[in-house]
């Protein structure tokens, strides 16, 4: 069954203070590529931190007569990118579900991270690095470390988790919603990209609301965050 609240291409909008927090912990010389954009919210947030001539954004979503909060070039399939624009690589990226069919295990996700971990080894040792923001579960699974999974040969040098609830909803919700439930952390791998053996563990723990920004809400026109179902749907009638 298909869940009809949840996008067909897997855009979550990522609140802002995400990045400011991973801006505490990780420098990124020579600028940043956000390659899965949507709407652009951590892009423009980048932007702020490190400076518009030091930030790219790019999606695969046709943005057509679609607001963004950031310059971002629609119709760009980053699995088809070859080399990179910038030096460095982030995003919250698709889950689930790959050019609008659920492949399922987070599959989605580790076929993103594969093509991105292949461009920075490719730019050589000078390379940067590639962050993503990930359920925190994605460091567990059997689908990543057995067998021949991501986390065998190329594990992140770095996972930055959140201690509080990051919340995040469908890109074309509007209205309440309520705080979420997910642990999300920020995955960093950087050169050497090919590490057999490394056991990734959480590097540092990070509170996400320590870097919200009091105008973030309308700047980005974030829903409202209540504490019950009951409020979301009173809200709703």
């Amino acid at each position: 069954m298909i869940n009809p609240v949840r996008p067909v291409d897997d855009h979550y909008r990522s609140p802002p203070c995400t990045f400011r927090a991973l801006a505490s912990v990780e420098s990124f010389p020579g600028g940043l590529h956000e390659f899965c954009a949507g709407d652009g919210i951590l892009a423009a947030t980048a932007a702020d931190v490190l400076g518009y001539e030091n930030v790219v954004a790019s999606t695969i979503g046709d943005l057509t007569g679609k607001k963004t909060y950031y310059p971002v070039t629609g119709n760009q399939d980053f699995l088809k990118l070859n080399e990179l624009i910038k030096p460095n690589l982030f995003s919250n990226p698709p889950y689930g579900r790959l050019y609008g069919k659920t492949v399922g295990k987070a599959r989605a996700a580790t076929t993103i991270i594969r093509h991105g971990i292949d461009l920075l080894t490719d730019a050589g040792p000078k390379s940067g690095k590639l962050c993503c923001l990930l359920d925190l579960r994605y460091l567990l699974s059997e689908d990543r470390n057995l067998d021949d999974g991501l986390f065998i040969d190329h594990p992140p040098a770095r996972v930055h988790a959140f201690m509080d609830r990051i919340t995040m909803y469908p890109a074309a919700f509007e209205g309440k919603t309520t705080r979420g439930k997910q642990s999300f952390a920020w995955f960093i791998w950087e050169w050497p990209f090919f590490r057999p053996g490394h056991q990734p563990t959480i590097t540092s723990r990070l509170q996400g609301k320590a870097f919200a920004h009091p105008t973030d809400k309308e700047r980005f026109d974030l829903s409202d965050i209540v504490s019950t179902k009951q409020e979301v749907q009173e809200a709703a009638e």
